[in-house]
């Protein structure tokens, strides 16, 4: 059981069980990473995807090192009956409504966009995003919200991209005489 950050060690530890190999740091190349130390000749390897991310630098590498990957895709994102909600936050956005938003995976990006064009609102939602602190917990969500656009204000520092740190940071750009 390879966990990559501290959701899926909690999810296990729940069930009573624990992680056998944490990633070196909680990205694809941090799973890459601490798999390469082991051989992966003939073995199966469950991996769990992302909505809209099949990863394939991750299922590439198991290929080349001789593993077959099983991949299960867990996460459903909102669905389109929840799309009146993702435009209520688009609106209250653009209003000027709302000071601050945390984006924690990329598959949250692509679905603020996706929701947007698909009603017509890209303008609001860059509208909206220009306006408040955007935060990414990460390197991957701020290359994401970097491709439609926009720019993160906020991302934790030092490697931890955790929601903790992200909330650390997003509140300290709302302390006073905070500097960018």
């Amino acid at each position: 059981k390879i966990t990559r950050g501290p959701k899926p060690v909690r999810a296990l530890r729940e069930i009573g069980l624990v992680t056998d190999m944490p990633a070196d740091e909680p990205t694809t190349e941090g799973v890459i990473a601490a798999l390469k130390r082991h051989d992966l000749t003939r073995r199966r390897v469950g991996v769990q995807l992302y909505p809209g991310n099949a990863n394939e630098r991750l299922l590439q590498f198991l290929k080349g090192a001789g593993a077959k990957a099983d991949p299960v895709l867990p996460y459903v994102y909102a669905s389109e009956a929840d799309d009146a909600r993702v435009m209520a936050v688009i609106a209250e956005m653009a209003a000027g409504e709302i000071d601050a938003i945390a984006f924690t995976s990329a598959p949250q990006v692509r679905r603020f966009r996706d929701v947007a064009r698909a009603f017509g609102r890209e303008a609001e939602l860059r509208q909206g995003l220009e306006r408040i602190v955007v935060a990414a917990v990460g390197p991957i969500v701020a290359a994401e919200l970097n491709a439609i656009g926009v720019q993160v204000n906020v991302i934790p520092h030092d490697n931890t991209f955790f929601m903790k740190p992200l909330v650390r940071e997003l509140a300290a750009a709302f302390t006073p005489g905070h500097k960018e």
